[in-house]
C-alpha cells in the first residue's frame, strides 16, 4: 500500500515538473504596477497576502501538504524599460547581458497557485544564485540577511484570460499580484508574484 502511494505521488510530481515543456518563455506580466494605496483591494485576506513581508514560499508551504516548483525558464533576455528602472543604478545603460529573467510556477497540492517573474543581476546568478534550477528563490533571499526588501508594488490584471492562457489555465477572473525590489550590496533585483485563480489568497475574499 505504501509503495503504491509512493508511486502515485512520484508520478504526480513528475507530471507537474514536466509541465515546463508546455510553456513559452518568457511569459511576462501584462499589467501596470503602482503603490498599494492606489488600488481598492477586495478583501482583508487578499490584502494580507499581497502585503505580507514574510516568505511567500514558506506561507504557501503551510497551506498545503505537497509543494512543488516548475521552472518555466531562466536566461538572459530582454526586460522592459519599467523593470529596468526598478533594478538599475543611476546612469546605468539597459543591456541584456546584465540581467537574467527567471519565471516559475509555485504549486500547492498540485494546483498552480503563483506565477513568479524575477529580474536578477547576472553577477548574482554567477555568484550567489548558481544552479538555482527548481530551488525556490525566496528560500534563499529570506535566509540571507544581506537582502533588504523595499516597499511593495501591486497590480490588478483584468481581464486575465489571455495571460492565463499562456499558463494553460482557463479562467476570466481578475488576478492580483505584488512586486518587491530587493537590494543586495550595490545590486538590486525584483521578484513579481501573481496569485493564480486557485491560490489560497482568494479563498476568503470578503
Amino acid at each position: 500500500m505504501h509503495l503504491l502511494l509512493f508511486i502515485i505521488h512520484y508520478s504526480l510530481i513528475n507530471n507537474v515538473v514536466n509541465l515546463k515543456s508546455l510553456y513559452t518563455f518568457p511569459v511576462g506580466i501584462p499589467s501596470l504596477w503602482g503603490e498599494p494605496d492606489q488600488f481598492t483591494i477586495p478583501g482583508r485576506c487578499l490584502k494580507n497576502w499581497l502585503l505580507d513581508t514574510g516568505s511567500l514560499t514558506e506561507r504557501l508551504k503551510s497551506q498545503c501538504t505537497a509543494f512543488h516548483l516548475t521552472l518555466i525558464g531562466q536566461r538572459q533576455t530582454q526586460i522592459t524599460l519599467e523593470e529596468f528602472q526598478r533594478v538599475s543604478a543611476p546612469k546605468q545603460q539597459l543591456t541584456q547581458n546584465e540581467w537574467q529573467v527567471r519565471e516559475v510556477i509555485l504549486w500547492g497540492d498540485n494546483q498552480p497557485w503563483v506565477f513568479a517573474r524575477s529580474i536578477i543581476p547576472q553577477r548574482l546568478c554567477e555568484r550567489d544564485f548558481v544552479n538555482l534550477n527548481t530551488k525556490p528563490l525566496g528560500q534563499l533571499i529570506f535566509n540571507d540577511k544581506r537582502f533588504k526588501r523595499m516597499p511593495f508594488d501591486v497590480t490588478n490584471i483584468s481581464p486575465s484570460k489571455a495571460f492565463l492562457a499562456q499558463l494553460h489555465i482557463s479562467s476570466e477572473m481578475d488576478l492580483w499580484g505584488r512586486r518587491s525590489a530587493f537590494s543586495f550590496e550595490d545590486l538590486k533585483m525584483t521578484v513579481s508574484e501573481v496569485f493564480l485563480p486557485s491560490s489560497p489568497a482568494y479563498q476568503q475574499k470578503k
